[in-house]
């Protein structure tokens, strides 16, 4: 019994190997603290965050103060129009808090609300314009957190954010590449289509005008989030922030109500918990799918490891290609908002389900699309994450977005909130191929109140009580992907956060039935793989990922170089 458990976890780490070869990363790996840690896609979000914790906050104050300076620092990814999943691991009284803020589709909204055709050359009205938006959740999630699980008032929270918008920060390549990108979109619709975007073209696209790494570049969300600052989650539900937002859809036909602002709270979930090598894998329950295709992943991994070693980088690549697709079928068939559809969560996540997954797998060869499922995932790309850890243990991973980069476009003006597209996220238009090519089941139907199904994949995993990591990512389907390679790259080859955020990933995700592989595995396994039926293109920036951990000697933490994150700790 003993030289088999050891055998598997020999095994486990030749297949881990094939997915975590380290690159040079943009903090040194020897960068240890003795307090706190934090790791965010943005230098500044993550200082931030230690400013927060040297005043005497804790986990959670820093984390908030993380996703409001987030929301000034990357408007393309994250903000107050927007929402997200947090995880928090309370190592005092040994338990895992989840906060669901996803945003919610308005009272207004139906199943049919966008099947009116979209017109040539322009994008759908699910993707951008007012219909576009769901009901804001962050600011509500974000002030519960504090409120509930933090020690500091909301307004010291905020002080970071309001300092950044106030006094303006320099602009990164990510930045300026993200806004001229828009820029170039923008210049190529018709006049008369431009203007109900002309608050956003004027405030965050800066009218178009020319911009380079370094300019000072302020937020127009400073009104607003001078408003949070001083009354909380009701400084953006009611009072002149809330008129303001339900002025503009009563002006361009969006659909928020009072109604909407009054019942926006977070949802307090119970996390999916899976034991791992010795951890406990704590992850995100539905509305993400995340956490299922994660744990469905891993339990299939560890079948064949079980039966048959890989003997080849090649084929470790294979055996998580096709445990992906697996994991990502079930997402597309099953999953979507528990709240309003039956999702057989249990199975989903049950070793019985990734023992018959895995016993369809041909170690030797792909299979055709129809083998694995029968709907395409969603994909939400405008998104960021951001980890935080201390020395007792105490942990966040949270995971926020506007959807695709911008959101809907809809920018409020009074108060600079940049509005979400979160209802393309949905099942948009029934059998209907969404503005991604996407068609999926109805578990994920336009529903009021409803949320739509996410990939966002916030994780902790805990060890004797405390937390030892906490990661995530962002980028759409490819988060899913990121988080697992991440996991075991820190758990199976004992890589430093840094390590393992930094290292070339591949990305499945079933439909399209593509594999993705970063440079160096594109050079290497490219080859190999198309002989095992694979369909390869080489893909530069599969998801951006941030993690954090806590050993003996200190913590750690590693922020993605793909989108220039940089951690920060003391």
């Amino acid at each position: 019994m003993v030289a088999s458990r050891a055998r598997r976890v020999v095994v486990v780490i030749a297949l881990v190997s094939a997915m975590a070869i380290p690159t040079k990363a943009v903090r040194s790996e020897d960068d240890v603290y003795q307090h706190g840690a934090v790791a965010a896609d943005h230098a500044l979000a993550s200082e931030v965050g230690v400013e927060i914790l040297k005043q005497g906050g804790n986990v959670v104050d820093a984390a908030a103060a993380v996703g409001f300076a987030l929301s000034v620092l990357r408007p393309a990814s994250s903000g107050i129009g927007g929402g997200g999943f947090m995880l928090i691991w309370d190592a005092k009284e040994q338990r895992c808090i989840v906060l669901d803020y996803r945003e919610r589709a308005p009272l207004r909204a139906t199943a049919e609300m966008f099947a009116v055709g979209q017109v040539e050359n322009l994008p759908h009205s699910s993707v951008r314009g007012p219909l576009a938006a769901a009901v804001p959740g962050h600011v509500a999630g974000l002030c519960h957190a504090v409120e509930k699980f933090g020690r500091l008032p909301i307004v010291d929270v905020l002080a970071p954010a309001i300092r950044l918008a106030r006094d303006g920060v320099p602009a990164d390549t990510h930045y300026v590449n993200t806004l001229k990108s828009a820029s170039k979109t923008w210049s190529k619709w018709p006049k008369d289509f431009r203007q109900k975007f002309s608050a956003f073209h004027g405030s965050y696209l800066r009218g178009s005008k020319p911009i380079k790494v370094g300019d000072t570049v302020t937020s127009p969300q400073l009104p607003a989030l001078e408003q949070i600052a001083v009354h909380g989650a009701a400084g953006f539900y009611s009072g002149p922030v809330a008129e303001s937002l339900l002025e503009l859809n009563r002006h361009n036909g969006g659909l928020f109500t009072a109604e909407d602002f009054r019942d926006m709270q977070p949802v307090r979930r119970e996390p999916l918990k899976l034991s791992y090598h010795g951890y406990d894998v704590l992850t995100m329950p539905p509305p993400s799918s995340g956490g299922i295709a994660m744990l469905t992943t891993l339990q299939i991994l560890e079948e064949l490891d079980a039966k048959l070693p890989s003997s080849s980088e090649a084929e470790s690549a294979h055996r998580l290609t096709e445990a992906f697709k697996h994991a990502f079928a079930d997402r597309a068939e099953f999953l979507g908002d528990a709240d309003f559809a039956e999702v057989p969560v249990s199975k989903l996540i049950s070793r019985e389900h990734a023992r018959e997954l895995a016993s369809r797998i041909d170690l030797k060869h792909t299979q055709p699309t129809k083998s694995y499922g029968r709907f395409a995932p969603v994909n939400d790309s405008g998104t960021t994450h951001f980890s935080v850890i201390d020395a007792d243990g105490n942990a966040v991973a949270c995971t926020e977005t506007v959807n695709t980069e911008y959101g809907s476009w809809i920018v409020e003006p009074k108060f600079g909130i940049l509005l979400n597209n979160e209802m393309d996220d949905f099942a948009a238009v029934p059998g209907q191929p969404n503005a991604f090519g996407l068609i999926q089941s109805s578990a994920n139907a336009i529903a009021p109140r409803k949320k739509p199904l996410s990939s966002m994949t916030p994780t902790i995993l805990v060890k004797d009580g405390k937390a030892v990591f906490a990661l995530g990512a962002a980028g759409g389907p490819r988060i899913i992907t990121a988080t697992t390679q991440v996991l075991l790259n820190l758990i199976h080859r004992n890589q430093t956060p840094a390590a393992a955020v930094q290292a070339p990933r591949l990305h499945h995700q079933w439909l399209p039935d593509v594999l993705d592989l970063e440079p160096r595995l594109h050079r290497d396994l490219r080859e190999p793989l198309t002989a095992l039926g694979h369909k390869t293109q080489e893909r530069n920036g599969n998801a951006v990922t941030q993690a954090v951990s806590r050993r003996p000697d200190g913590l750690r933490a590693g922020s993605d170089a793909r989108k220039g994150g940089r951690p920060a700790g003391w």
